[in-house]
């Protein structure tokens, strides 16, 4: 309960302290105008002055916002708001009469037309004050959106690493299983290349930006062991910059994996015919992947977890929206993945 307290606390102060501000200027504006004068009112009569002028629009402005608005102007019913502030002001009105003549007990008593422009100005301020209220609950709405999306976006982006983790390690232990199963030689080189990768992958999703050479040497690892894997019956052409292409480049960590791991994922189907061949460019800040594997045979077009692909347009979506354009579709002989993004 400790921090709600604390938050709840620093939130009045903030308002205290923005409400002091608001209203300081007037006051020493009324005080600046006294002093300046030919024949400067005395304590008492500055005094009254405030009392009646301020004193009342500060009141007015509270009830106001704080009683009549919640309950009348944001339910819709802005006849009864206004009628409510006629009646405010009235109280208000006679209340500070009352109190100026209690100040100064020789002032004469205010006349009809008095009673009726003192009201009258005390409705209106209150009225200028209104405006104000709505810009202050339009930026502090826009301001708790922010805030709002903001965590939303992150608790996204940590749910789609979540299922990007487990994919990936679902269809690598899948091909590790199958090596075993032949006893393979291969399966120690296997395992320790996917060690590396995990290694990597635990560490890359702790940081929102990964140096893009480290991301690159991933991607370079997993179509190694994936083609060690393979073996011949699937040739695999991979094309990626050099660290120093790439060097001073960030990326968000295990981006291009998805889109990658789906091309071995239905690309290798084949028990002949199957290829995988990924080419990834430099220009600048822009990145271009272009991706292109055989398509699966008939019977197999719809296995899979079906995750990587929609888990990456999530994340650029999120991650770098209205700067990349991902396309991915299967052509007559191929499938064909084309992704542009501006780093």
């Amino acid at each position: 309960m400790l921090p709600a307290t604390s938050a709840a606390t620093r939130f009045r102060l903030r308002r205290v302290l923005r409400d002091g501000l608001a209203w300081l200027p007037v006051v020493a504006l009324y005080v600046g105008g006294n002093y300046f004068q030919k024949t400067p009112a005395s304590g008492a009569q500055l005094l009254a002055t405030l009392a009646e002028t301020l004193l009342p629009w500060m009141v007015g402005v509270y009830g106001s916002h704080l009683v009549l608005v919640p309950r009348l102007f944001d339910r819709g019913r802005y006849w009864a708001y206004f009628g409510a502030l006629l009646a405010w002001s009235a109280v208000l009105n006679v209340a500070t009469l009352g109190l100026m003549w209690g100040l100064l007990p020789a002032a004469a008593p205010p006349s009809k037309n008095q009673w009726l422009v003192s009201w009258l100005n005390i409705f209106l301020r209150i009225l200028v004050a209104l405006p104000f209220l709505f810009m202050w609950r339009a930026v502090a709405g826009r301001r708790q959106a922010e805030r709002t999306q903001q965590l939303a976006q992150e608790q996204q982006l940590r749910l789609l690493e979540a299922q990007v983790n487990p994919h990936f390690l679902f269809n690598t232990l899948n091909s590790l299983y199958a090596l075993s199963l032949a006893q393979s030689p291969r399966t120690p080189d296997l395992l320790l290349a996917l060690a590396q990768l995990m290694r990597y992958q635990l560490e890359s999703t702790r940081r929102a930006q990964v140096p893009l050479a480290e991301e690159l040497d991933y991607l370079r690892s997993y179509a190694q062991l994936q083609e060690m894997r393979l073996g011949p019956r699937c040739p695999v052409q991979i094309e990626l910059p050099t660290d120093d292409e790439a060097a001073g480049r960030t990326i968000a960590p295990l981006l291009l994996l998805a889109l990658v791991e789906n091309a071995f994922t239905y690309g290798t189907r084949r028990a002949s015919g199957s290829f995988v061949h990924l080419r990834l460019a430099l220009d600048g800040a822009r990145l271009t992947l272009r991706i292109r594997n055989a398509l699966p045979p008939p019977t197999q077009a719809e296995g899979g977890t079906g995750t990587g692909l929609p888990n990456t347009t999530q994340r650029l979506a999120l991650l770098y929206p209205g700067r990349h354009h991902l396309r991915a579709a299967p052509a007559e002989t191929e499938f064909q993945t084309d992704l542009i993004l501006d780093l």
